[in-house]
């Protein structure tokens, strides 16, 4: 549901009537109120030149929030009609694992000139995040980490929280040593409710739990899903503390993983930015391989009927139900691949309880099969088939629903037991497995059961 914030948006005719009369102050009040979000949401509605003019009239601080909230069309537009010194003063306000973010979806050539154009600490900060992986716990941190000293007083601490200028969370403090590793933690609530002269290592919980640098994006969504943890500290080999990962990176993290899973069901690689960001022919460079691969796959189909051609010329009404068989089968299959993968996904299917997933899987198909087996028998007999084809089409469909829920169980938890992604090999590709093998089945049968 829409907040009120965004349900009282300026309508867009009145923002452009602003901007083609001149009235650029007017507009400025306009937008005083409106929630940064809420501006990239209206950027989105308008057309370009008029979403530059109106960026453009934000103050920094606000403008900065803005350009880390846009996404997709609207923000290649604002790299291409944005001043660089602008855009780099922008940077320059964001968080810089932010900051970091957005630079590493631009090309080399736009990131490394707007780098050169910010302040040199800044700068610094992010090529130093930029050096790390993608899609690692070092690229998505903060290095603005509040640290505390274990012989500190609650008095001093507080003298020093004051003293800070930029800092990402105070919602837990970490205390390090002399070397900078991380030794414990205090949240600020119990700072709060303590002493004066008590010392941060009398309140601090040697219980912290931390991230390596180099852990992967998706093990870090998983620990703070798994501890409900709104900042995870990320630390070196040695233990050192080097910074924090807050929960609104893991959220975008769950969004990132979500759609390129969804990508993957579809049969193509994810891409790497933003939809309008990707050229026509990176599209394509991402969809041809799986559409050749499986287009490859779908011969078998071919293949099958190929090699059944004389009974299919002795006994044409099998070739009406062609399409219900392979059908039925895909369906099955990928309702069953979807449940697999997202129970893979939450860690409640893995090779130890496979089998117990696979019966599950199995005693719903047969199920299934059997409902669509009784309904198949219908049709047949009202296409006047035959009592023995009819038959045929009733055995098959419980057959083809189990085996189909079969395939679509066990290649993913493999595939997963193998460090696969699941959602690569799934999808379209189980559909045309399924599809070849369960005509050999459906004419496998039919040449036993009709005598042909």
């Amino acid at each position: 549901m829409m907040d009120d914030a965004t349900m009282n948006l300026p309508p867009i005719e009145e923002i452009e009537q602003l901007v083609t009369e001149g009235k650029l102050s007017e507009l400025q009040q306009l937008l005083d109120p409106i929630h940064p979000a809420d501006i990239a949401v209206l950027l989105d509605e308008l057309e370009t030149e008029t979403a530059v003019t109106l960026f453009e009239l934000l103050p920094i601080e606000i403008a900065s929030e803005v350009l880390d909230e846009t996404g997709g069309q609207i923000r290649q537009e604002l790299v291409e009609k944005v001043d660089d010194e602008r855009l780099a003063d922008l940077l320059d306000e964001l968080p810089m694992d932010d900051a970091a973010e957005f630079l590493e979806d631009l090309p080399d050539e736009i990131s490394d000139r707007l780098i050169g154009l910010m302040e040199p600490e800044e700068a610094a900060e992010v090529q130093e995040l930029l050096a790390y992986e993608e899609e690692t716990a070092g690229r998505l941190m903060t290095r603005d980490v509040v640290a505390l000293r274990r012989q500190w007083t609650v008095s001093e601490t507080f003298n020093y929280l004051r003293s800070l200028e930029d800092a990402e969370t105070l919602h837990y403090l970490y205390v390090v040593d002399r070397d900078n590793k991380l030794i414990g933690v205090v949240p600020l609530r119990t700072l709060i409710l303590a002493q004066p002269d008590q010392t941060i290592e009398s309140l601090m919980s040697s219980d912290v739990a931390s991230i390596p640098v180099t852990a992967d994006q998706e093990e870090l969504a998983e620990f703070v899903s798994r501890y409900d943890y709104f900042v995870v500290p990320v630390v070196s080999e040695l233990n050192e503390l080097l910074g924090v990962v807050t929960v609104d990176d893991v959220l975008d993290i769950f969004e990132e993983e979500v759609t390129e899973d969804i990508q993957r069901l579809g049969g193509s690689e994810p891409l790497d930015q933003p939809y309008f960001a990707v050229s026509v022919f990176q599209i394509v460079r991402k969809r041809i391989g799986w559409l050749l691969l499986l287009f490859v796959a779908s011969t078998l189909s071919g293949e099958v009927i190929r090699f059944f051609q004389n009974e299919l010329d002795l006994v044409v009404a099998l070739g009406f139900f062609i399409t219900l068989i392979t059908g039925t089968g895909g369906n099955a299959g990928s309702q069953t691949v979807a449940t697999i993968i997202r129970a893979i996904t939450l860690d409640e299917v893995r090779l130890s309880n496979l089998s117990a997933a696979w019966w599950r899987e199995v005693s719903v198909g047969l199920l299934l099969g059997l409902v669509m087996g009784a309904v198949g028998i219908v049709r047949a007999l009202l296409w006047n088939t035959g009592y023995e084809v009819a038959f045929v089409v009733a055995l098959t469909l419980p057959i083809i629903v189990v085996w189909s829920t079969t395939v679509a169980t066990v290649i993913p938890v493999v595939a997963d037991r193998y460090r696969i992604d699941p959602t690569v090999i799934s999808g379209p590709m189980i559909a045309t497995i399924v599809d070849a093998t369960g005509l050999l089945i459906y004419f496998s049968l039919a040449k036993w059961i009709l005598g042909i």
